[in-house]
């Protein structure tokens, strides 16, 4: 019974020890690509670079327990935290501790949806949803995201993202304003990325560039010129007090929480999937839906942003050699050692190098390959792939995802009916 409720224990009991050189190996390199990407991150979701860290210590080490893949790597992700960013703000002015406190309660909530879904088996139905307008809306996430690092490459101050069109004449008004050396830091350390991953084949290329850009910005002292670096990271987690929720908040806040539960949950389960069935690995849809829910509580007792499966992380942790959990669990220990010594030596970390870190990654997201491919198969699946992408631009993040998913029910009627 125990081991039903936590199969990752189970996985744990009845360990082959042979299978440790890979899972060692595995999470040391999925931490390296990790301990970058959750500073990255939590600059998407508006909070300070330490809840981003901590956000891929606890969370991964439940998920470990009570997840049903051997390689999901569960923490910040890109989408996630736009997402969270997006309907805080909408509901409280960013950087104040009431932001941070509804944040960190949007993560119990989005737990508690997805423990909720997963007891109630409705994983099984939510991975037949197309996957068109889950593409869709990524891929325009992923343009929004790469729109707002521009303020951090172009070392200007750009005002908060409303639609595609307003924005980028936002930019273009602000070129003249633009520090040139943060400008070339920015595109070089995307360059760098590029050369280290495409050629040299090296996945910590992100820990990499950020020792290079660090001892670079440090002995040229390039902030004093004007770039803009991390600075020094508080050494506690904000002090943010417990909140009683009103009815109010809850009813502003559930919408979101539904969404990011939706969208987390259809990432995670689909990397999972396909590799777990790669290995001829069973993934529960539902026992995820209950790993992914704890996972986000934990976040939320621990004062820290809602999480996800990474699929970039979770394809980086197999093709390392992962073969269990436990190459997790590494990942997660290491993370607990580097969030409590590391973070003093990023100090000269240049914030458009992480800008270049997280477009550098969420260029993945935009699926272009997947509408070419409906467009030359599934004609409706590529009207509905567009639709959401372009109403997710133009319109708003989630009603974006409202206009596909309402569209795509009205085709499926359709299609029953005639």
């Amino acid at each position: 019974m125990i081991y039903k409720l936590f199969p990752g224990l189970r996985k744990l009991v009845s360990y082959n020890t042979s299978n440790l050189s890979g899972d060692i190996t595995a999470g040391v390199i999925v931490t390296f690509l990790l301990f970058p990407q959750s500073m990255a991150y939590a600059i998407i979701a508006g909070v300070p670079i330490t809840m981003g860290l901590l956000a891929g210590t606890f969370p991964l080490l439940i998920y470990c327990l009570f997840g049903s893949s051997n390689y999901l790597s569960v923490g910040p992700v890109s989408v996630v935290s736009l997402l969270a960013f997006t309907g805080v703000s909408n509901i409280v002015e960013p950087d104040s501790s009431r932001f941070l406190e509804i944040i960190i309660f949007l993560s119990l909530i989005v737990g508690g949806v997805q423990l909720l879904m997963g007891m109630l088996k409705m994983g099984s139905l939510l991975k037949y949803i197309s996957p068109a307008v889950i593409d869709g809306f990524t891929s325009a996430l992923a343009i929004i995201i790469i729109l707002n690092q521009m303020s951090s490459i172009m070392g200007v101050s750009l005002p908060k993202y409303k639609n595609i069109f307003t924005y980028i004449m936002d930019i273009l008004y602000n070129i003249s304003n633009v520090n040139i050396l943060t400008v070339m830091i920015g595109l070089a350390s995307f360059i760098i990325l590029v050369f280290l991953k495409s050629k040299l084949h090296i996945s910590s290329s992100p820990f990499l560039l950020m020792i290079i850009s660090i001892l670079i910005v440090d002995y040229y002292d390039l902030n004093k010129q004007g770039v803009e670096v991390v600075g020094e990271l508080p050494k506690d987690m904000p002090d943010v007090s417990v909140m009683i929720p009103t009815v109010e908040l809850l009813l502003s806040i559930l919408p979101i929480a539904m969404i990011i539960g939706f969208i987390s949950f259809f990432e995670s389960f689909s990397v999972a999937k396909t590799l777990g069935d790669k290995e001829n690995e069973q993934v529960n849809p539902n026992q995820e839906l209950v790993g992914l829910g704890f996972a986000n509580m934990t976040s939320s007792f621990v004062g820290t942003i809602p999480v996800a499966g990474a699929i970039s992380r979770t394809a980086v942790n197999y093709e390392s050699g992962a073969k269990t959990n436990v190459s997790m669990f590494v990942t997660a220990l290491l993370m607990l050692l580097a969030f409590s010594y590391l973070t003093p030596f990023i100090y000269y970390l240049p914030n458009t190098t992480l800008a270049a870190i997280i477009i550098f990654a969420v260029m993945k997201l935009i699926n272009v390959k997947k509408l070419k491919y409906f467009i030359t198969n599934q004609i409706m699946e590529a009207i509905i792939f567009l639709i959401t992408f372009i109403a997710t631009l133009v319109l708003d993040v989630f009603m974006g995802l409202v206009v596909g998913v309402v569209f795509t029910l009205g085709v499926n009627v359709v299609r029953r009916v005639f």
